[in-house]
Parts: structure tokens; sequence; C-alpha cells
């Protein structure tokens, strides 16, 4: 029998296998000492020695010297097309003040003039500067009326107008709702029936009417040169994969398909047809076969159906299970997209259809909406007898009632979080609507995690200027510390900036498993990658620091040295 040999055998390093958790010793990493790769895959993981067996004349053989090797990471849920649509936009300083932030916009659209951005689209506000009446046009137009004007907040589920750009989207009769990728945008109005120039769940897509009104188009997301900033930068940190938190139509899917087609990919696209709503299930899935068919690529799938279940806690649309703190009339539960009963029915019909669901959901009615229509699926399955096959993904669960944290676990429900928004990165906006008590339990996964659930790591950036967030070391430094490295909460009010509650800080191995085995096992890629193991494909990251021995708050620094895709190097390596 001939010998195996192996193309490239990586020696004296730190391979990261996983982590042992005990109750007297805390959590200890394992590691083994290197690694043998023949052709994409790991052919061995084991000692120095042991890998040198697998050495011919024809093996390069690098010393690592010690540096540590993670499996390659993967992104749970991020927005590439999104954000390829910003690579126009110009972004403000972050504000304190009204008085600031307007200064800060003043200078920006100096910056900009009407020749060169003939709309002006800057990000971002800070919500909490306007509260629940938030943001008037007549306030915008005191610092830019010469063109149509649009301010994202923070969230990226609300935005503010000028009174040029609500002429130009003809909304002022009341007639308007513009779709956008999240559904429908809602113009906030004043008593007399005026648009106020605050929207909430306005995409790009509801601005066609200042587009047309200029006669200009800005780019569409779906160019190489949009995309490929974000996607380099993702496996520059060495992010080899990526959930698209929904798919933004079939050119998007073709642009993925084609980039893979021409070997310039480098990564897995897990894709998601957007269900807009319960009458839109039938056409989100004939999508998404239709993208199956046409798309689909080695490292290019789509089998998932994306699902709104709520809005935002900062907005105050999201569902809860208790009134809204500014209602005095204690009516305000917040507002649901879909209700149980339907969401049951969707489960099922996608369960037949063997396609998996990805939801957003971020408080805690919503939350316990959508384990009531899993449990009540499943157990109509276990009554026909028939299998249960799709998986559920439920993402942000910003507030989960205690009571329904361990049905994550008993009903194989898998978590998303945003690990960069542990330090409080959208301010205290959702305060307002949930009150400090509630706020102060939120964002804490511990007792899921503890009860064996399942919670994967993204990072659900939606623009360039905040795509540094997508940086894996930023996500994991901030959940591990629940301190925001850019944008700190005030320490004389929050004890070293720390975002309550401090005893919900996630551990590295924890975050690390979140970005590795819990993301390959949720978008079934759990036989390629995830880990790094025999058999498996040679997906590594090679750290320019010991992640395992640097202090907390260095983390967001690691700079990888090298990155390897399905065993060939992308970064570094040579």
């Amino acid at each position: 029998m001939k010998k195996q040999t192996a193309d490239i055998i990586l020696k004296n390093g730190k391979f990261y296998l996983g982590s042992e958790s005990g109750s007297d010793k805390g959590e200890t990493p394992i590691f083994a000492e290197a690694a043998a790769i023949q052709g994409r895959k790991f052919l061995f993981v084991g000692t120095s020695e042991e890998c040198l067996a697998f050495q011919e004349q024809k093996t390069a053989v690098a010393d690592l010297q010690g540096q540590v090797v993670l499996p390659g990471l993967l992104d749970g849920h991020t927005h590439p097309i999104s954000i390829a649509k910003t690579i126009w936009y110009a972004a403000t300083p972050a504000a304190d003040s009204k008085e600031e932030l307007l200064e800060n916009i003043k200078k920006v659209a100096q910056a900009h003039p009407k020749e060169e951005m003939p709309y002006f689209y800057a990000e971002g506000y800070a919500a909490e500067l306007f509260g629940s009446e938030g943001p008037k046009k007549e306030l915008l137009d005191t610092v830019i009326s010469d063109r149509p004007a649009r301010i994202q907040d923070f969230t990226d589920h609300a935005c503010w107008y000028n009174s040029m750009a609500i002429d130009m989207l003809g909304i002022r009769d009341g007639s308007g709702s513009v779709g956008s990728p999240a559904g429908e945008a809602t113009f906030i109005r004043d008593e007399k029936g005026e648009p106020t120039g605050w929207a909430l769940e306005a995409g790009p897509d509801s601005d066609y009417g200042i587009y047309e009104a200029l006669g200009w188009q800005p780019p569409t997301g779906t160019e190489e040169a949009s995309v490929k900033p974000f996607l380099d930068s993702l496996k520059d940190k060495g992010v080899i994969g990526l959930m698209d938190g929904f798919t933004e139509g079939k050119a998007a899917m073709k642009l993925f398909h084609d980039l893979d087609e021409k070997g310039e990919l480098n990564m897995y696209y897990e894709g998601a047809s957007l269900m807009q709503n319960f009458q839109d299930l039938e056409r989100s899935i004939r999508d998404l076969r239709a993208w199956q068919q046409n798309y689909t690529t080695e490292h290019v799938h789509i089998n998932t159906v994306k699902i709104f279940v709520d809005g935002t806690n900062e907005m105050g649309n999201s569902a809860s299970l208790e009134p809204l703190k500014n209602d005095p009339a204690g009516k305000n539960y917040g507002a649901i997209n879909i209700e149980e009963d339907q969401l049951t029915e969707v489960f099922l019909r996608l369960n037949r259809e063997k396609i998996d669901a990805h939801l957003h959901v971020v408080c805690d009615r919503g939350f316990r909406v959508c384990c009531n229509a899993v449990e009540r699926a499943q157990k109509i399955c276990r009554q026909k007898g028939q299998d249960w096959d799709i998986y559920v993904t439920l993402a942000h669960c910003e507030l989960i009632h205690p009571e329904d944290m361990a049905r994550v676990a008993k009903l194989g429900i898998f978590i998303d979080w945003t690990a960069h928004w542990a330090g409080g990165y959208f301010g205290e906006a959702a305060i307002e609507y949930l009150g400090k008590e509630r706020w102060n339990t939120m964002y804490d996964f511990t007792k899921i995690l503890a009860d064996g659930g399942k919670v994967g790591i993204s990072s659900d950036v939606f623009s360039y200027s905040e795509a540094y967030r997508a940086n894996p070391y930023f996500g994991i430094q901030t959940s591990m510390t629940r301190i925001d490295i850019k944008y700190p909460l005030d320490p004389k009010r929050y004890p070293g900036s720390v975002r309550p509650p401090i005893d919900a800080k996630l551990s590295l191995g924890q975050l690390l498993q979140g970005y590795t085995d819990h993301n390959a096992y949720r978008m079934r890629l759990q036989e390629r990658t995830g880990s790094i193991e025999a058999g498996k494909m040679a997906n590594l990251v090679v750290l320019d620091q010991d992640i395992f021995a640097i202090p907390t708050e260095r983390i967001h620094e690691i700079d990888p040295v090298a990155v390897m895709f399905e065993g060939t190097w992308i970064k570094g390596g040579e």
C-alpha cells in the first residue's frame, strides 16, 4: 500500500482544537502541535513528529515557532450587499448632542458638495438624541437644504430625511408606504398627517423616488468592485465563510456564483430568501428553489428562508411581554410581524420542503412566540410520524425571558448573537421603551450556553462605515469585556463602562466555538469546516499574537499573518 504524503506540513504551532470546561479549573484550551495537509484537506493533526512522517521531497514544511492557529472563522449573519450599497455614503463623526450632530453633518456636507454627491446620504446618528418623537426634517434643513438628504441612525432600522427628500419621495398625501428589504417603510407623521422626516425600516430601496427625481442611480451593491473590499477585509482577518442576513435578489446570488466560478470568492457563502410576510412564504420558496438551480456552486448555497418577527428595541417596535414604559395607558406591547399560529404553519411548510429558517427576533415576546411555534410544529410532526428536518435560528435575541432560556437546547434551536453589540453599541435608546431594569438584563446568553444551547457568533454590519466591527477579534474582545472598544458607555453611570449585566461576559472558548463549530453546524458546513481535524477542509488562520495569553483588552489588535482556505494560502503563508 502506497504511503500517504502531505503537500504542506505546519509544525511547532499551537493548533486550537477546542476547550475543556470544569468547575474547578475553568476553561482550558486544547492544542495540537502540527498539521499535515494533503490537497485541500487536513491529512493528520498531532505532534510535529507524527506529521513529519507524511513528508516527501516535494512537501512544503513551515515552522510556526509557536504561533497560534485557529480553524477558519465563519460570520453567522452579515449583509455583504447592503454594505456594498453604502460604498458611496458619507460618514459623520459620533456626536453626544444635537448641536454637535448638526455641526458634523454641516461639515461633512461641505466636504461633499452637491456636484459630487447629488443625494447626500450619511450615517449615522444615535437614536437616543431624539427620543421616541424622532428627528424632524426642519432641523436637518438648517444644515443641508441644497439637495435631498438622508441621515441613517446607528441601528440601521431608522433614518432622517430633509424636506427636499420628503418632497421627492412623494409621500405627503399620506399614500406612500415605500417597499424596503424588511417590508414596508413607515414614515412618521405629525398630528396634521405631515411626514416629520423620520422613517422606520426604510431600506436603500425606499429611495427610488429620489433617484428618479435626480435622474441618478447609486451603486446597486452587486458590482464586484463594491462588494469585494468587504469580502477581502473578512478574509484578511481569517473569516472564510458567511451567512447572508438575507440575499438581496438573484443579482446578488449571481454575483457570488460568478465570483466562485472564476476562483475569486475563496470563502463559503450561505444565502437566505427573504419572506416579507406570511402571505409571501410561497414566493420566497420559489425564489429559493430557482436560485438553488441557477446559482449553486461548490461554495455558494442557499437553503434558508429569512423572516422578520419584530422590529428593534431602540425604536420601540419590538414584540414585548410587558407594556412599553413610554405608554401611560400600559397597552402598547410593541409590534409583531407574524403571530404564533402563522409561524407554526411556516415551520411545518418549510419542514416539508427541508428548508431552514432564520428569524430576526429581538424582544422577549417575539422570542417566546418563536419557541412556541417550533414546539408546536415539532409536536405535530411527531404525531404524524414525520421527521423534524430543519434548523431554526433565532438571530439577535437581545432580551429573553428567563423561563424561555432552557428551551433553546430542549428544542434544538440555534441562537445567532452579534458579539460586538455586547458593549452597548446602540447606547441606551431602548431604555425609554423597555425600562432600565429590563435593559440591564439584555444580551445575556450564559444560561443558554450552560444548558448546552448552541450560540453562533456574527457581525451583522450594514455599511462600510461600521465594517471594521466585522473584525472577529473586535467582537470577541467586546463580548468578553462588555465594553465597546470605540463607543464605551459613560463610566460615571456604568462602572468601568461595562454594559450590564456584568456576569453576562462570554469566555474566549465560547466565542471561538461560536465562530467555528456552532456556525459550521448551523450553516450545514460541519462536514467541511468548523474544526481542525483530519478529513475536513484545510481552513485555518495563523495569528500574529497568542489570543490565549495576551491581555483581553488587546485582542482587537490581532492581525493574522496567514489565512488558508481549502489548502490554499489566501493571505501570507508563502
